[in-house]
């Protein structure tokens, strides 16, 4: 077999290799989705993130056959790292409630997102910061219910999460502000309630300014032919990490001079 023949054969079954492992990815997740039980990965594993995101896209196809996802999570450790996304399905007025029986993890999150109040259609050309913000109508308070359909999410690998929607179970959305533009995102506080516990921070966005992924975002979706619209939701990630609430919990996030979202864990 010449060099060449070689290079091809390998090509053909790296491809073929990934196809499977999307493929069974998805089956696990969908199966997980609609029974809620906990899927275990038996040793499939994503091996780039284009794969993940490539069960991601399969994954809400087979759940929500022919819906357009109207909001997404974006986000990072720093900007020193390549963010990450997913879709939203599951979006949720505060004041709410929601059954802790209905999640693995009830993981929560406060967060600060943007509504675009213009379109940013899919093009070759990427959209600048300026162009993106002005297609920004408002900053929003919200709540980022954390979930996993993961048996073991703490062992799984960072691809599996990201295919899993990275962890996502839903957003509530609380109240906000037009005049986003005056926000000092880096002295911004919060105030985060979980019960009986209280986290507070100040400037804490991994990012500085949150509105600083939103262009990585655009690039994301459009990629994906879909772009974003006007009424469409991003949320930008946890200001003071990963909390875990229980049955009897009500969870309030409240960033002073934007708005507060509630909801209450039964």
């Amino acid at each position: 077999m010449t060099r060449e023949k070689a290079n091809e054969a390998l090509v053909h079954a790296m491809r073929k290799h990934g196809a499977t492992v999307i493929a069974k990815a998805t089956r696990l997740l969908v199966a997980a989705h609609r029974t809620r039980t906990p899927a275990s990965t038996g040793g499939i594993e994503p091996q780039k993130e284009s794969e993940a995101y490539r069960v991601q896209d399969e994954v809400f196809a087979e759940l929500w056959p022919g819906v357009r996802a109207t909001a997404w999570k974006v986000g990072g450790p720093s900007d020193q790292v390549e963010p990450t996304a997913a879709p939203i399905a599951l979006l949720l007025r505060s004041v709410v409630s929601v059954a802790a029986t209905s999640m693995n993890m009830v993981g929560v999150e406060a967060e600060v997102a943007f509504r675009f109040a213009k379109d940013l259609p899919p093009r070759t050309r990427p959209y600048s910061e300026r162009s993106v913000a002005e297609a920004v109508g408002e900053a929003l308070v919200v709540i980022e219910l954390c979930d996993t359909r993961l048996a073991n999410w703490k062992g799984t690998s960072a691809l599996w999460k990201l295919a899993d929607f990275q962890n996502n179970g839903g957003l509530v959305v609380g109240s906000g502000t037009k005049d986003w533009q005056k926000i000092d995102f880096l002295k911004q506080e919060v105030e985060f309630r979980i019960g009986s516990r209280v986290v507070k921070a100040v400037g804490a966005h991994s990012y500085g300014n949150p509105m600083r992924l939103l262009p990585w975002l655009a690039r994301h979706c459009g990629k994906r032919g879909l772009g974003l619209r006007a009424g469409d939701i991003v949320t930008t990630g946890a200001w003071t990490g990963l909390e875990i609430a229980k049955a009897g919990d009500e969870v309030k996030a409240h960033f002073p001079g934007i708005g507060e979202a509630v909801v209450r864990i039964n």
